[in-house]
């Protein structure tokens, strides 16, 4: 979570004054910044940080938040998920696109962020919104996060060690795409479905091309490859849930940027065996997630190889059923923990 300033670059009172700050000692880092910009009133870091002192002295209960959406949501692959994440706490649903809504409090969905960005979200702040951020699609962390600083808490997907430092980030996986959940479906078993694997989608990104040779030695397998992402020679959304509802294993290789991809929850959703990948020393999906069933591995052959052992052990059922059942049973643990984290953010008082 990134503050205006850093302690190397401030004054030794404003310095002071942030410390006790974050030693939770609000009624005296209120009067020292006070006092600072009795004497520098443009103190920009000082004003910030009086402002942040004076939510925590005087923290009021926090209604229902809008849900402001900052780009059209009927184009937003994550608009399903989010709504089914969020929808048990929001009031009503802003469209603005703009820039230019203020409510107290709100949850802004935002992507693409640039600094351009910031001074709506300073001016909000200033004006005593309490804003929760919903930052998407940052996939290789290239986005500015000056906007941070003006909000309570940041909501965001692709987890980072960095970022992860900080209380007040919460990270939420991916999800389906919209139009990928259809309710009534009832998963088949592994023996009734058509493919023992299959895969949708471009094999230009980093491992993919390893993963089609390693899998093809299995046989038994559909692939249909596609120029790239959201291309025009993708599967319509219901003809790819209608193949994943027919497949038993679906290799979810990573992106170019990040080994997290919708293609990992929509097999978990169509009760399939999502096969991911970690990282020597480094285990994102079980640091996202937390302990999960699905089978992981670092190099492709290794897949191959995992998915004959379970053929040869009759446990492509049972691996199947402790994916699903893990996935339906952590959608509302998630839901509940993304509740709690934006009403302890919004209202401090109420923990």
């Amino acid at each position: 979570m990134r503050f205006p300033g850093s302690k190397s670059e401030m004054s030794e009172d404003l310095a002071s004054a942030v410390r006790r700050f974050e030693m939770g000692l609000y009624d005296l880092a209120a009067g020292e910044f006070t006092k600072i910009l009795t004497q520098n009133p443009r103190d920009g870091v000082a004003r910030h940080y009086l402002l942040l002192t004076q939510r925590r002295l005087f923290a009021r209960p926090a209604p229902a938040p809008a849900l402001v959406w900052q780009f059209n949501p009927d184009e937003a692959w994550e608009r399903d998920w989010l709504r089914s994440l969020l929808g048990g706490i929001v009031a009503r649903e802003v469209v603005d696109n703009t820039w230019s809504h203020v409510s107290d409090p709100m949850i802004v969905v935002d992507n693409r962020l640039v600094e351009a960005k910031v001074p709506y979200y300073r001016q909000a702040f200033e004006r005593g919104a309490r804003i929760i951020l919903v930052h998407l699609s940052d996939e290789a962390f290239r986005n500015d996060t000056g906007a941070y600083q003006y909000c309570e808490a940041v909501i965001r997907n692709y987890r980072s060690e960095i970022l992860a430092e900080s209380s007040r980030i919460f990270f939420f996986p991916l999800g389906c795409k919209a139009g990928f959940i259809t309710a009534g479906r009832v998963p088949k078993p592994a023996a009734a479905r058509r493919h023992l694997w299959s895969f949708a989608g471009d094999v230009k990104k980093f491992t993919r091309a390893e993963m089609l040779e390693a899998m093809s030695s299995l046989g038994e397998g559909f692939r249909h490859l596609t120029e790239g992402f959201n291309t025009t020679d993708c599967l319509p959304i219901g003809d790819y849930r209608a193949l994943l509802d027919e497949t038993v294993i679906v290799p979810c290789p990573g992106g170019w940027s990040n080994l997290e991809t919708f293609r990992v929850y929509e097999a978990l959703e169509a009760g399939c065996i999502p096969i991911v990948e970690r990282r020597p020393g480094f285990d994102y999906f079980t640091d996202l997630l937390g302990p999960h069933p699905m089978p992981t591995i670092v190099r492709w052959r290794e897949a191959a190889d995992l998915v004959r052992q379970l053929q040869a052990e009759d446990r492509l059922e049972v691996t199947r059923q402790a994916c699903a059942a893990w996935w339906q049973s952590y959608k509302p643990s998630l839901t509940q923990s993304l509740a709690d984290f934006v009403r302890r953010a919004l209202d401090p008082s109420a923990v």
